[in-house]
């Protein structure tokens, strides 16, 4: 996680930092090696949120476009990835996931939208005739009832209106999404 919790203050890890999770209230270690990006963990290797799975660069740059209040939000026994101002929760999913980990997430927000990895869970996203296909689409997606974007890593998100064989997709301007959602793409010095 990027934020512990020091003196009833959000603080990112430094090296040698010690704080304690926002959730369990349990001791977090930092780790500020020099391949990952700094983050907090759990000093006993246990993880509170089962929800929980490693952070990729990918989520993590992506939280960083929203103010610091909106990341990491405590919901109850779960961590949501971002809680806009009026509620909305954008969860970020670079890894598989079990169709019934989404009914249960879905669920538990219910005020909420995925944004997935075009790199990993949707690599095999593509241009197809004037629009934009899933091939393979997984299976585990067909149950989401909320909105799906993917991020492919260019200027634009491109989000799901339909689940057939192919997902088919309309592109969304990334900027407009940030902003609508109350983020911004300038981050201020930390």
């Amino acid at each position: 996680m990027i934020w512990g919790i020091i003196g009833n203050k959000r603080v990112r890890a430094f090296p040698s930092g010690r704080a304690f999770c926002p959730i369990c209230k349990e001791e977090l270690i930092a780790k500020c090696g020099e391949i990952k990006i700094w983050h907090w963990a759990h000093k006993s290797s246990k993880e509170c949120d089962p929800w929980h799975k490693e952070e990729t660069e990918w989520h993590i740059k992506w939280k960083e476009n929203f103010p610091k209040e909106f990341q990491e939000v405590k919901i109850g026994k779960h961590r949501a990835d971002i809680r806009t101002k009026k509620g909305l929760v954008i969860e970020f999913q670079s890894s598989s996931i079990s169709p019934s980990e989404i009914k249960e997430r879905e669920a538990f927000y219910k005020n909420m939208v995925w944004v997935l990895n075009g790199k990993t869970i949707a690599k095999n996203f593509f241009p197809f005739k004037l629009r934009y296909k899933w091939r393979w689409f997984p299976k585990s997606f067909k149950t989401a009832t909320r909105d799906i974007y993917i991020d492919k890593g260019d200027i634009f998100l491109y989000k799901l209106i339909t689940v057939g064989n192919e997902g088919v997709f309309r592109k969304v301007s990334k900027i407009a999404f940030i902003i609508q959602h109350g983020g911004s793409l300038w981050k201020k010095k930390k």
